[in-house]
């Protein structure tokens, strides 16, 4: 097999890895689209069940200290009653103490009540915006879930073809050639380059004028001094409409 043939042959490899490449990434996309919202979701509905919980709580206790307030106002009654029926100076004090504590543990149970209801209120609005939130992305999630499967299932399609067609090719090369291009391919995505005045087309830098002469007879590969990509002279095409130039390698 000429090195031509194996330029041609390497060419369409690096073309289809192109391509699969590029397949990758959407599907790399498009799954982490869906899993993203996925993800967002069961964020959201954990959240929900940590509010909903938090909201329950909140409930408990503001019932307890309602009953305790009702309690302390039964209590308040009663020491009244008993500062009616005080005998003495020293009763009379002991009971208006007792009202004066009461009252304020009172006080402290209806602030710690309002204090709950405001709890209470941004405990519910914060679990409606986060519940209008999961039905807007599960709603999204359902809507796009189709859609994106149709595109994934074409992909992977495309994809496999692409793969017959690379094992095809690879069949055509020499393994060691092949070899040397996986080798390669797994530092730079494009593990191939052409130059046709020196200058490696890959990394864009001169090669050694040497090489470049030795590159020009078109006998083997060489690797680019610089990428270290495969590399390998390809005369430039002439402009349209003009007259072939005389390869100088053939001189």
């Amino acid at each position: 097999m000429s090195i031509r043939e194996q330029i041609a042959f390497l060419e369409e490899l690096s073309a289809i890895d192109s391509e699969i490449r590029r397949i990758d990434e959407q599907l790399d996309k498009q799954r982490g689209s869906l899993e993203g919202m996925r993800s967002d979701l069961k964020g959201l509905e954990e959240r929900l069940k940590r509010d909903r919980e938090t909201l329950a709580q909140i409930e408990k206790t503001r019932s307890e200290q309602h009953v305790e307030l009702r309690q302390m106002s039964s209590q308040i009654e009663r020491s009244r009653e008993k500062l009616q029926r005080s005998r003495n100076e020293r009763e009379s004090n002991a009971a208006q103490r007792e009202i004066e504590e009461l009252r304020k543990l009172h006080r402290d149970r209806e602030e710690e009540i309002e204090r709950l209801n405001s709890a209470s209120e941004g405990a519910r609005s914060a679990i409606d915006v986060a519940e209008a939130k999961r039905v807007d992305l599960a709603g999204a999630i359902d809507g796009s879930a189709p859609g994106t499967q149709a595109s994934l299932a074409a992909l992977e399609a495309e994809r496999a073809q692409r793969a017959d067609a690379r094992q095809q090719v690879v069949g055509k090369l020499p393994v060691v050639l092949y070899r040397r291009y996986e080798s390669i391919r797994t530092r730079r995505p494009v593990a191939i380059a052409r130059t046709y005045d020196g200058t490696c087309l890959g990394c864009h830098l001169s090669v050694p004028p040497m090489m470049f002469q030795k590159m020009r007879r078109q006998e083997e590969f060489e690797r680019c001094p610089n990428c270290n990509r495969i590399l390998y002279y390809m005369p430039p095409e002439p402009a349209t409409g003009s007259t072939p130039a005389a390869d100088p390698s053939r001189a």
